[in-house]
């Protein structure tokens, strides 16, 4: 997702990264500004949805302060996105954002083809720049820019080439600027449980600490937002602040937050008191998985899944282009027996295709490309999921999922699989699983390795769902969806597993003295003949097989396997991964592991990697160290000293160049790790 706004920059997280965001494809500033005819900084001033039949969409009101590019319309400036609230109806898109009254931006708009004298986003959620006005930022899916009136508008009228245009004055965001701390006021967290929560379960966090005022007032509890790794921080809804003290406040860990700009992720906690001042907490909160909440009427609900196919859940129907195309098909497939087999998730689909290939609530739960109306401008896949509210006998109110659609991309570059992405290809089951997991009603998470992280890179796959986050989120779904209050009885089931040819569960290498273990573990397997294990000095394209394991056949039971690569220490890094044969002759393979070279230990790491102010680090002991930054020529170019108890420190690099760096982790006992990063 300290005193003052320098300091306070310097300490945060920074978590964006080159990959994609909820999948997103990054698209460079220049790119965005100039596809974008009206470049504007707004606050929003009325936001209203509106009921369009099968869909519905919301539409803002915008006061505008600065003109970069363009000319303003002659009546209100109005944005519109899609999905909303009206009456007992909403519908969540992910991949659209939703702002609330009061919200800041830099808009980069476009004519909306769909609603006459409007606009939309240009470039979907990445021509949305989203002001923190606590902190004076402002931040997109992909960067954290650290001055709004430095960095940002610097770079908006250099790319634009005109000078900026104010339309009246920006109170606001003057007074954040000119603002200077009281001594003394400064909030300060000095604890917080529990350290590990789940978002959108309204698990309640207690935060402890110092100067956070009588009263909340305009204060705010910051969560990391998970739908962009950290680049900004989400707020929770009025009702899920239980208590709040000089010295402590009680707060729902948030699913639903104001203006549903993300759920609660992994990070540090910001704190705001009502007179503006604000700190950060020193750990990150871990947050496990997030629930999809409905807020209505500025009230967070959980929301249940139902049997609305009369089977215990929803029957999923291909669109006839789609559907033609087999490997897509035969991709998304597996996708749905991951989570059936992983969770018992009650998704199955239909066997007759259908010609609806645009997003609608009309009762057809549509698999399509965006054949009629494309996806914005670097995403890669959208989920659509409908709900609909009701009460029993004038009781709580209820929500449940009526309904999904799920539209992809047609004209990416795909791998369908199932062999890995290469050259800059895209994982369809990678991204299929994913969305998937929305349809199941999990949000992002940070997390990389789960199938719920909000990013994922070309060239890279996830087809394995993670036991913390991704098993247990859709579980905690289930679980609640079977026995939760709703209207009728459209009663949810778990679907038993299905035998596939191999579900792979688990599959790792770690180095123990002169030699590298191998072990994984498949869960069921059907007509599987042999194992093979590659390994390769690149991860690329050299794979070479080290020896093959008979498989099990046929066998519903969990099997463990196990190799020993005997070979010397390697003079690079080693990457490893499975050949899986069938009886049939079909190959599949495993994601790739890597072994870290003799001299590294395999203990460090540092995400994100690349990264733009800061490393969170991964050491391999918590004592205390030193860390160091060298270039390529072996320069020093930044030290910092670690106290000891940390497994999770975070390094700060505000002023470093762009490049290739070496990591050194070095303890007192000479104890010394290196890994390489990446600087953006």
């Amino acid at each position: 997702m300290a005193t003052g706004t320098l300091a306070l920059w310097g300490g945060l997280a920074t978590l964006a990264q080159a990959q994609e965001a909820c999948l997103l494809e990054p698209l460079p500033l220049a790119r965005r500004v100039a596809a974008a005819p009206l470049i504007v900084e707004a606050r929003v001033q009325v936001v209203r949805s509106q009921d369009e039949g099968p869909r519905i969409v919301t539409h803002h009101e915008l006061e505008v302060f600065k003109v970069f590019r363009g000319t303003l319309p002659g009546g209100a400036l109005v944005l519109t996105t899609e999905g909303g609230t009206v009456g007992l109806r909403r519908e969540e898109v992910s991949n659209s954002p939703a702002l609330a009254v009061g919200q800041q931006a830099v808009f980069l708009l476009e004519p909306d083809p769909a609603h006459p004298s409007h606009y939309r986003l240009s470039a979907g959620p990445q021509g949305l720049l989203l002001y923190d006005l606590n902190l004076a930022i402002a931040a997109d899916p992909f960067h954290r820019y650290a001055s709004i009136g430095g960095e940002l508008y610097g770079a908006l009228t250099q790319l634009t080439g005109q000078p900026v245009r104010v339309v009246q004055p920006n109170a606001a965001l003057t007074a954040r600027l000119n603002r200077v701390a009281r001594p003394g006021a400064t909030p300060v967290i000095s604890s917080f449980s529990p350290t590990t929560v789940t978002a959108g379960t309204f698990t309640v966090l207690t935060i402890n600490g110092s100067g956070f005022g009588a009263t909340q007032g305009s204060g705010s509890v910051g969560f990391s937002n998970a739908n962009n790794g950290g680049t900004s921080f989400v707020s929770p809804l009025g009702p899920d602040y239980l208590a709040w003290s000089d010295t402590q406040i009680r707060v729902r860990v948030p699913s639903a937050t104001i203006g549903g700009s993300g759920a609660a992720g992994t990070g540090r906690l910001l704190i705001t008191n009502g007179t503006a001042e604000t700190s950060l907490s020193a750990d990150n909160l871990q947050v496990d998985y997030a629930l999809a909440n409905v807020n209505s009427g500025n009230q967070p609900y959980r929301v249940a899944m139902v049997g609305r196919d009369g089977a215990g859940g929803y029957t999923l129907q291909y669109n006839t282009n789609f559907a033609a195309n087999t490997a897509a098909k035969a991709s998304f497939e597996r996708s749905i027996a991951t989570w059936r087999n992983g969770v018992g998730a009650n998704r199955k689909s239909a066997p007759t295709t259908t010609a609806i290939n645009l997003n609608a609530s009309d009762g057809v739960n549509v698999v399509s490309f965006d054949d009629a109306t494309d996806l914005p401008a670097g995403v890669l896949g959208t989920t659509y999921s409908y709900y609909s509210g009701c009460s029993t006998g004038g009781g709580p109110l209820n929500w449940v999922l009526t309904e999904t659609d799920y539209i992809y991309d047609g004209q990416r570059n795909w791998q369908f699989g199932p062999a890995a992405p290469t050259g800059g290809q895209f994982d369809f089951e990678t991204v299929s699983l994913h969305e998937l997991g929305h349809g199941i009603q999990l949000g992002h998470i940070i997390k990389p390795g789960a199938v719920m992280h909000y990013a994922i890179g070309a060239n890279s796959r996830n087809r394995v769902l993670n036991a913390t986050n991704d098993v247990a989120g859709a579980n905690a779904e289930i679980d609640f969806s079977l026995t939760a209050p709703r209207c009728g009885n459209m009663v949810y089931a778990r679907l038993a597993p299905v035998p596939l040819p191999v579900t792979l569960v688990r599959f790792g290498a770690v180095r123990q003295g002169r030699q590298v273990v191998l072990s994984w573990e498949t869960a069921t397997e059907l007509n599987s003949d042999f194992f093979a294990v590659e390994t390769s000095a690149t991860g690329t394209d050299d794979w070479q097989e080290l020896a093959r394991q008979p498989a099990a056949g046929t066998t519903s039971s969990a099997r463990t396997y196990r190799y020993l690569d005997p070979r010397p220490p390697l003079a690079a890094r080693q990457y490893y991964r499975l050949r899986q044969q069938d009886i049939d002759g079909s190959v599949h393979y495993s994601s790739v592991v890597v072994v870290a070279r003799p001299n590294e230990m395999a203990g460090l790491s540092a995400y994100p990697n690349p990264f733009t102010h800061e490393l969170t680090l991964r050491v391999p002991a918590p004592v205390a160290a030193t860390v160091r930054l060298l270039s390529l020529t072996g320069q020093v170019v930044h030290t910092q000293v670690l106290p000891a108890g940390q497994l999770a420190p975070t390094l700060s690099t505000p002023a470093l160049r762009p490049g290739v760096y070496l990591l050194e982790w070095r303890a007192p006992d000479g104890q010394t790790a290196r890994t390489r990063v990446e600087k953006r």
